[in-house]
């Protein structure tokens, strides 16, 4: 484990995500992380949320079953969840390196082809969601190294996980974190947010 600022990462398994529950989860995540009572959301020019008070950053992601966030008050942070599913790889010339590239094609097993997409996908975006750019920068440009972005911007630092075997999260950090994985149910979330009155 490398030295660094924790943080929190949240993992929901929500029966459906929708719109109610997705915004509940941000609102549970400002609350819990960073003491937010009185939150107006405001979108940046690609759509991504945030919140006017200095010093506070958060993300979230979906997919499948699963919405899993952050919130940071001393990194900028972008999350990325996706479920694994089988692929076309025709799609790697659209996000990958080169040198991405090359080391894909030397894979030899289908299941550690797929974790390497899904580790590169997950990354880049996630990436991209920090700078609050979402899909509208050009991928190819970014390459990992040892799961270290390098990009004409600085140095930022990379985590992937599995979850349940059927995910991959990745998180990105523009400083040195240590992360912790808190599973929560919508009882949590429901129970916090009455507490405190949001609903």
């Amino acid at each position: 484990m490398t030295k660094g600022n924790p943080i929190n990462v949240y993992l929901y398994r929500a029966k459906q995500v929708h719109k109610h529950n997705s915004d509940l989860f941000k609102r549970f995540l400002l609350l819990k992380e960073a003491g937010l009572t009185d939150i107006h959301f405001q979108y940046g020019p690609y759509g991504k949320p945030f919140v006017h008070v200095p010093d506070v950053h958060f993300n979230i992601s979906h997919s499948g079953q699963y919405l899993a966030g952050a919130v940071s008050t001393c990194s900028f942070i972008g999350i990325d969840i996706e479920q694994i599913k089988p692929i076309d790889f025709d799609c790697i010339d659209f996000f990958m390196s080169e040198k991405e590239i090359a080391h894909f094609k030397g894979i030899q097993l289908l299941e550690e082809k797929l974790d390497y997409f899904y580790i590169i996908w997950t990354l880049k975006e996630a990436y991209s969601k920090m700078l609050g750019m979402g899909l509208h920068m050009t991928l190819t440009e970014i390459s990992l190294d040892n799961q270290q972005i390098k990009s004409t911007c600085k140095d930022v630092f990379c985590h992937s996980i599995m979850v349940d075997n059927l995910y991959r999260l990745s998180l990105i950090c523009s400083q040195e974190m240590n992360i912790n994985i808190v599973h929560i149910t919508e009882d949590i979330i429901i129970q916090e947010l009455k507490h405190n009155q949001f609903i």
